[in-house]
C-alpha cells in the first residue's frame, strides 16, 4: 500500500471579489517538500502523468480533503514521533475551474511544481531573515511567481483551435482565485490538520560501484522503490535484476529490477513461497535460482528456484549441511558456490558447495581472514571475490578475495563510501557493481493536528563544502595508496623494489597535492562562511483563511 499525506483544507477563502463563489469549483494543488537544516536547494518534484482534474481533487469546499501518494514530491522523509526536528512547507494552490481544456490544467499543474521549487529555491536565504518585512517580500514573490507559471504554463500549451476559441469568446480559461503558502511545527493552528498513513520511508535505494576495484567511485543513490521495503524479514539479491523478499506473513516473494540502470522499473511481486520462510536464521542466494537457508537447527538448506521467472517453481529442500551453520555472525554467498562465513571468533571463513545441485558436497572451511570481521554492520559479496562491508563509523569498504579458493588471499580494504552506510534496514548487492539499500522505516503516530509556523533552514556555502569532502576523500585515498605500496615493498623481491620505489615516490607526490587541495578547500568554505549569514529559522508570518 503506498503511502499517504492526507491534508484537510478547514476553511477555504477567495481573496479576490467575485471568485470561488457560485458554482465555481476550485482544484486543491498541494505540493510538499522537506527543508531541514542540511537543505541546500530545492530539489525537482515529482509530477504527476495524467489529468490534473483528476489527479487531485476537484470541486474542494472547507473540510474536505486530499490524499498526496508521497511521490509527490522526492524530497519527502520519513517522519518521527518529534515533529519539531522537521521543517515541512505545505504550499496549497487555488484555482476556479471553469472550461480549461484537462490537458492545459496539466501543464499548469506542472508549471505549479517548478515555479514553486524555483522560487523557495531562490529565497532560501530571504526566508532565513531576521527582518519580518524581508521575510514577508520573499513569501510575495514566491507567491506571484507561482501563480505566473501557472498562467504562462496553461498559456503556453492551449492548441491553435483552442486559441481561437479563446480569441472569441467560446472557451473561458481557468481563472487564478490564490495561491497559499504555510509551513508549520509547534503551537498555533494554521487551518490545516495533517493524517499521516502508513510506516514512510523504506525506499529501496541503487547504487553503483563502477570501477569494482576500490577506487571508490560509488555514484549517488536513484530511488527506485518509494517505500515499504524495511518491512521484510530478509531482503537478497538472485542475480540478473531479481530480488528476493520475505513478508512478514512468511511468504518469498519475487521481484525483479527489469533494467538495473537506477530508473525504477521494479516490478510488482510474485508470491513463490507460501509460508515459513520467517523462520530461517539465514537466507541469501548463490545465484542461478539458488536459494540457501539455515533453519533453526542449524542445518544448510539448499533451494532451486527453476524459473526464475516469479511463476513459484521453487522445489523441497535438501539438506547439505547437518549442523552448526546457525553460530555464525554472517553467512552470504559469493556466488560458484562459494559460500562466506564469520564465526564467534571473527574469522572469516571459506566454503564451497561444489557442486552446486542439492546433494550436499560442502567442503570444510578454510580461514581466510583472522579476526575482526564479526564488528561490521554489514558484510555481502559484489561477486568475482570482492567483499563489501560496512564499518562502525558507516564506511563502506572493499575487500577482494583474489584466489577465491580458500587460501586467505584477502587483500587489505579500501574506503569507497564515506560514512552513512550503517543506517540502512538492509544492504546488498546486485550484479556488475549494484549495491541495493533499504532504508529504515519510521513508523509515525496516526494523525497529527499540524499547529504553528517554521520558517526555512538553508546550508550556506554549498559548493565550498562539496569541496572539502571530495578533498579529504582525495587524502584518504591517496594516504591508502602509499601504505598500500609499502606493504608491497617490504614483501617485494629485490629485482621489484626499484620499480615499486618509485611507485611510492609518485604516490607521496599524489598525497601532498591532495593534501594542498584540501588545505585550499577548506580556506575557501571559512572565508565563504565569514562572508555570509548563519543559516537560521524564522516564523513565517503566514494565516490561512
Amino acid at each position: 500500500m503506498e503511502n499517504t499525506i492526507t491534508i484537510t483544507l478547514n476553511t477555504l477563502h477567495c481573496n479576490r471579489e467575485g471568485q470561488g463563489s457560485g458554482g465555481s469549483s476550485p482544484y486543491l494543488w498541494p505540493a510538499m517538500l522537506w527543508v531541514s537544516k542540511d537543505t541546500a536547494s530545492v530539489g525537482v518534484l515529482g509530477i504527476y502523468d495524467g489529468d490534473s482534474h483528476t489527479i487531485l481533487k476537484r470541486g474542494m469546499k472547507p473540510g474536505d480533503t486530499v490524499d498526496i501518494p508521497s511521490k509527490v514530491g522526492v524530497m519527502l522523509r520519513p517522519f518521527d514521533d518529534d515533529l519539531s526536528n522537521h521543517v515541512i512547507i505545505v504550499t496549497v494552490a487555488l484555482w476556479q475551474d471553469n472550461e480549461s481544456p484537462g490537458y492545459a490544467v496539466q501543464a499548469g499543474y506542472r508549471s505549479f511544481l517548478t515555479s514553486l521549487r524555483d522560487g523557495i529555491a531562490s529565497h532560501l536565504l530571504q526566508l532565513n531573515s531576521d527582518d519580518p518585512a524581508t521575510v514577508e517580500q520573499a513569501e510575495t514573490d514566491i507567491k506571484t511567481a507561482v501563480t505566473a507559471g501557472v498562467t504562462q504554463g496553461i498559456k503556453n500549451s492551449l492548441s491553435t483551435t483552442d486559441k481561437i476559441k479563446i480569441a472569441t469568446g467560446i472557451l473561458t480559461l481557468d481563472s487564478p482565485i490564490d495561491s497559499t503558502t504555510t509551513s508549520f511545527s509547534n503551537l498555533v493552528n494554521t487551518g490545516f490538520s495533517l493524517q499521516i498513513g502508513g510506516s514512510l520511508g523504506g525506499r529501496l535505494l541503487f547504487y553503483r560501484d563502477y570501477t569494482r576495484n576500490g577506487t571508490g567511485d560509488v555514484d549517488t543513490p536513484k530511488v527506485i522503490g518509494l517505500g515499504g521495503w524495511a518491512g521484510f524479514k530478509f531482503l537478497f539479491s538472485g542475480g540478473d535484476g531479481i530480488i528476493y523478499a520475505v513478508n512478514p506473513e512468511g511468504q518469498l516473494l519475487f521481484y525483479r529490477d527489469a533494467t538495473q540502470d537506477g530508473t525504477g522499473d521494479v516490478n510488482t511481486p510474485s508470491v513463490i513461497g507460501l509460508g515459513g520462510w520467517a523462520d530461517f536464521k539465514f537466507l541469501f542466494s548463490g545465484g542461478n535460482g539458488i536459494i540457501y537457508a539455515v533453519n533453526q537447527q542449524g542445518q544448510l538448506l539448499f533451494y532451486r528456484d527453476y524459473t526464475r521467472n516469479g511463476t513459484g517453481d521453487v522445489d523441497t529442500p535438501q539438506v547439505i549441511g547437518q549442523g552448526g551453520w546457525d553460530s555464525f555472525k554472517f553467512l552470504f554467498s559469493g556466488g560458484d558456490g562459494i559460500i562466506y562465513a564469520v564465526d564467534q571468533q571473527g574469522r572469516l571463513l571459506f566454503y564451497r558447495d561444489t557442486t552446486q545441485d542439492g546433494t550436499g558436497d560442502v567442503n570444510t572451511p578454510s580461514v581466510i581472514g583472522l579476526g575482526g570481521w564479526q564488528s561490521f554492520q554489514f558484510l555481502f559479496s559484489g561477486g568475482d571475490g570482492i567483499i563489501y562491508a560496512v564499518d562502525q563509523q558507516g564506511q563502506l569498504l572493499f575487500y577482494r578475495d583474489y584466489t577465491r579458493n580458500g587460501t586467505g588471499d584477502v587483500d587489505t580494504p579500501q574506503v569507497i563510501g564515506l560514512g552513512g552506510w550503517k543506517d540502512f534496514q538492509f544492504l546488498f548487492s546486485g550484479d556488475n557493481g549494484i549495491i541495493y539499500a533499504a532504508e529504515k522505516a519510521l513508523t509515525p503516530k496516526d494523525s497529527y493536528e499540524v499547529t504553528g509556523t517554521l520558517g526555512i533552514a538553508a546550508v550556506l556555502c554549498v559548493d565550498e563544502r562539496a569541496a572539502v569532502s571530495t578533498a579529504t576523500a582525495d587524502v584518504q585515498s591517496a594516504k591508502q595508496m602509499v601504505a598500500n605500496l609499502q606493504q608491497e615493498f617490504q614483501n617485494a623481491p629485490a629485482s621489484q623494489k626499484p620499480f615499486l620505489r618509485q611507485q611510492i615516490k609518485d604516490a607521496e607526490a599524489d598525497e601532498a597535492a591532495a593534501e594542498q587541495r584540501l588545505s585550499a578547500a577548506k580556506q575557501a568554505l571559512s572565508a565563504c562562511l565569514a562572508r555570509s549569514s548563519p543559516p537560521r529559522r524564522h516564523p513565517l508570518p503566514i494565516s490561512v483563511g
